[in-house]
């Protein structure tokens, strides 16, 4: 079993400064996921996009391009007040920072909020984009203001684009890229079905549902598809592409979940996270995003006042390693 060490901006503000982005919330220490034992930040970020929310309570997250989108639940009504459809923007996937906030996803004038989000990176196919900032594919369940949709939100001129119904309660969503265009596809966490369900659908211009779904357990949110060579550094078991699901808890007591498929359904590995409210703990996995560059796995907690966002990267230097690249520095200043 290896220790994976996190790293994360903050790291040396009061943990107490809970309220404000660039404060560390709190530290879950020896976590074990999928054989390895990790340390996971926790970021407090429900007043990040104040005053417009003014609390952010992650629904869905992808990380492009070097930024982290996080985005909200509409209800501006709500106890506490939500985001009402703002898609916050952490540069770095920074959350020790104060993030942008990126226009409002509306539609017939009325605001909504997705319950996940995902970036179409081939350049071609429903929600492709030619210019650096990307278009967000969103879906929204049938809880939301609109609800049951398929949208691209344009990031670079903030208005959605495209709005399309029909589909399923969609929880979640992630962009599963193919050989080539043609086999690409969008993995679709149907939350109607009993047991929630993977739908996969086309990228062509009106989404087709495709053959290949499958069954998810109860309380499955998230969503992020990782290839293997980034599966395979959470776990040697990962050999194909694969979908990382999120699971809340069932009843209380029970532990928030990560559920590692591949892309036929076949479930790989799993690992736990404590669940309840309060310092050092996650209440309900609603989002995944991945970072390819930091190994970052960003997990987004919306339960009220308790919303955060955990990151744990994977791997990094054993304490070892870092003793002696320490080391190694200290002499580099000495000379």
């Amino acid at each position: 079993m290896k220790t994976v060490t996190m790293f994360v901006a903050g790291l040396g503000l009061a943990l107490a400064s809970s309220a404000q982005a660039g404060a560390l919330f709190s530290v879950l220490d020896n976590q074990n996921l999928f054989g390895s034992t990790y340390s996971i930040g926790l970021y407090r970020v429900g007043g990040d996009l104040a005053p417009n929310g003014p609390r952010l309570e992650p629904e869905g997250m992808v990380y492009h391009n070097g930024v982290l989108y996080v985005s909200g639940d509409a209800s501006a009504t709500s106890t506490p007040a939500e985001s009402n459809g703002f898609l916050a923007a952490y540069p770095l996937g920074n959350l020790g920072s104060t993030p942008t906030a990126i226009g409002q996803f509306s539609s017939a004038g009325r605001a909504f909020g997705p319950e996940g989000i995902t970036v179409n990176t081939r350049g071609a196919g429903f929600g492709s984009f030619s210019t650096v900032q990307p278009n967000i594919i969103a879906v929204d369940s049938a809880g939301g203001t609109v609800g049951r949709v398929l949208t691209v939100f344009n990031t670079a001129t903030t208005t959605v684009q495209d709005t399309q119904s029909n589909f399923a309660n969609t929880d979640d969503v992630a962009y599963v890229p193919g050989a080539s265009a043609v086999d690409d596809r969008l993995a679709i966490i149907d939350g109607a079905s009993v047991p929630p369900s993977i739908k996969y659908y086309s990228t062509a211009s009106t989404p087709a549902v495709l053959p290949g779904g499958f069954n998810l357990v109860n309380q499955a949110k998230g969503l992020v598809f990782l290839p293997q060579a980034e599966a395979a550094l959470f776990t040697p078991l990962a050999t194909t592409d694969v979908l990382l699901v999120g699971v809340s808890p069932d009843f209380v007591g029970d532990t928030n979940k990560l559920l590692m498929y591949g892309l036929d359904g076949t479930l790989i590995a799993s690992a736990s996270l404590p669940a309840g409210t309060g310092a050092g703990l996650i209440g309900n996995i609603e989002a995944l995003a991945y970072d390819p560059v930091s190994k970052q796995l960003f997990i987004g907690d919306e339960t009220g006042a308790n919303s955060q966002i955990a990151v744990l990267t994977i791997p990094a230097p054993s304490a070892a390693g870092l003793l002696g690249l320490g080391m190694l520095a200290m002499g580099r200043r000495r000379r």
